[in-house]
């Protein structure tokens, strides 16, 4: 996978986490690891230097 692919896939992975509330759930959709999902929107967070979710 290239890099436009992967930072396609991170955002990919942030609209689905938004849609569903969930990152289990947008990981099941996905048909990635929630632990995947997790990593992919934390690299966006450092990217953007914020924090995007609220984990609990």
């Amino acid at each position: 996978m290239n890099d436009m692919e992967m930072n396609l896939q991170k955002y990919l992975s942030f609209v689905k986490t938004a849609e569903c509330g969930s990152f289990t759930k947008a990981a099941e959709l996905l048909n990635y690891s929630q632990a995947s999902i997790s990593r992919m929107i934390g690299d966006l967070e450092n990217e953007w230097k914020r924090s995007s979710a609220r984990r609990l």
